[in-house]
């Protein structure tokens, strides 16, 4: 049994803060009640949420250890008549308070290979520029920007801009190459408590000149290809970013601590734009940090990336984008759930 159209449906709605079956057929008016049960009972069978209190409209609630490794079909992601979904409180102060080592355990990262051990070794010089070019390189092409791997490594190196390439594309690598720089020159502000003026200046590092405001943003913004809509009060964005920046100090496994900064900082869409990049660079500083190794996300398509990111915005479950970074890392493992 996997979940199924309607039960998505029904799952986006509970995420959403609708518990009882009378208030999400509330939300989705072309079915009747009757059928939003049936999706209830279909998600209890799988595991994914629980009932709660007597047979007269008993409420539901979400198994987040469950969920949160659950496998989410990739048209389900993509079915464009799927609800709205919205920042979802309850999954941040789940990771909040669930003990590392249960967390380690849910996501397969309890494992040897998944618990590299911190180095005060550092990088060598030829490790450092491989992975300013190649990072650089595809965390701009995940952007759109068009720059080769040849065209990067020509302008890191020796400063030859790339023809038929825009202004906006070269700045976009050149920033990156900055970020590692910041990076490597201030490796402390990632190894214990990170602040969040130390994630506002990576934001204003790989968004420089590119027309993108820095600091929390002031306006609504929506995300292509999604129906998560994030929260729009700069306060409470402060907040939440603090919050998780709180969860992800706390942590001390490397590779978890990275995964949950490439999920949780773009979840919030703190910044008008570079989120994703920001919580690219952030993750790569925590390993650099820590283990002398980073991560440019090189087999991975702009596809696969994006359908990661609206599996944990919509359905909060973190098994692909885990799955991506633990393959880039060298750790995949079959045992990984899902």
């Amino acid at each position: 049994m996997a979940i199924n159209k309607s039960s998505s449906y029904v799952l986006i709605h509970i995420l959403n803060g609708r518990n009882t079956a009378a208030t999400i057929a509330r939300e989705m008016t072309d079915v009747d009640i009757r059928s939003v049960q049936r999706s209830l009972v279909r998600l209890i069978d799988l595991g994914l949420i629980k009932r709660n209190g007597g047979t007269n409209n008993p409420s539901y609630s979400v198994i987040y250890e469950n969920l949160i490794v659950a496998p989410i079909a990739d048209k389900f992601v993509e079915d464009e008549a799927r609800p709205e979904s919205t920042l979802n409180s309850n999954i941040i102060d789940w990771i909040k308070t669930i003990p590392e080592a249960e967390l380690e355990f849910i996501l397969g990262y309890n494992k040897e290979a998944y618990k590299p051990r911190a180095t005060d070794k550092k990088m060598t010089a030829k490790e450092l520029e491989y992975l300013t070019i190649e990072l650089s390189w595809k965390s701009s092409a995940l952007e759109g920007n068009t720059y080769t791997l040849l065209d990067t490594q020509l302008l890191l190196l020796e400063g030859i801009k790339a023809k038929n390439r825009t202004e906006f594309e070269t700045q976009m690598v050149l920033n990156h190459k900055n970020a590692i720089s910041f990076i490597i020159e201030n490796e402390d502000l990632f190894k214990n408590k990170i602040k969040f003026s130390t994630v506002e200046e990576l934001h204003r590092i790989i968004s420089n000149n590119l027309g993108i405001e820095s600091g929390v943003r002031k306006r609504v913004i929506r995300i292509s290809a999604s129906n998560y809509v994030p929260i729009t009060n700069q306060h409470t964005l402060r907040e939440y970013a603090e919050k998780i920046l709180t969860i992800i100090s706390a942590i001390k496994n490397p590779t978890l601590k990275a995964l949950l900064a490439l999920a949780l900082m773009p979840y919030l869409q703190t910044f008008e734009d570079g989120n994703k990049r920001t919580g690219r660079m952030l993750a790569n500083a925590i390993l650099i940090s820590s283990i002398s190794q980073g991560f440019s996300l090189r087999k991975i398509t702009a596809r696969q990336l994006a359908l990661a990111y609206l599996t944990f915005y919509e359905f909060n479950s973190l098994l692909e984008l885990s799955k991506l970074l633990a393959s880039e890392l060298g750790q995949i493992d079959t045992s990984i759930k899902g």
